[in-house]
């Protein structure tokens, strides 16, 4: 009985010990990402991180889609972004893309997509994606 007893009491060590290993590598990418995110409120960062690092170009471009309004009309606020889309193509169901490059990182755009002149969805993305969608118009 006590040899059977020990069996266990290692058997239950060794699952203990692996399940404690397995949680090692998410307990240390939760310290790494609480020491970045510490470290950058100390610099000053921290605020909104969709501008840090950005280039002023990109933070106007940001600052337009973060006062945009789904239903409000497509055409101001294509003019409001201060330049012409690097992309603008149209499909069969009535949808007008508009691709802004390099907007939230030097490879992620921006979009803004309107139907019949109203905006039915702006933000990261890519025409050739929202061109595939359904964006719930009739």
């Amino acid at each position: 009985m006590t040899r059977m007893a020990m069996v266990l009491a290692a058997a239950m060590a060794a699952t203990g010990l692996s399940a404690l290993a397995g949680c090692a590598p998410m307990l240390t990418g939760h310290m790494a990402e609480a020491g970045y995110n510490a470290a950058l409120g100390k610099l000053g960062g921290g605020g909104d991180l969709s501008s840090v690092g950005a280039d002023e170009r990109q933070k106007r471009i940001q600052s337009v889609l973060n006062e945009a309004v789904i239903g409000q009309d497509a055409e101001p606020l294509v003019s409001a972004m201060g330049e012409a889309p690097k992309e603008k193509t149209a499909n069969a169901q009535g949808y007008v893309c508009y691709e802004y490059a390099a907007v939230y990182s030097s490879t992620e755009a921006a979009v803004i997509v309107s139907r019949q002149g109203k905006v039915v969805f702006y933000g990261n993305s890519r025409c050739n994606v929202e061109m595939q969608r359904d964006h719930g118009g009739a």
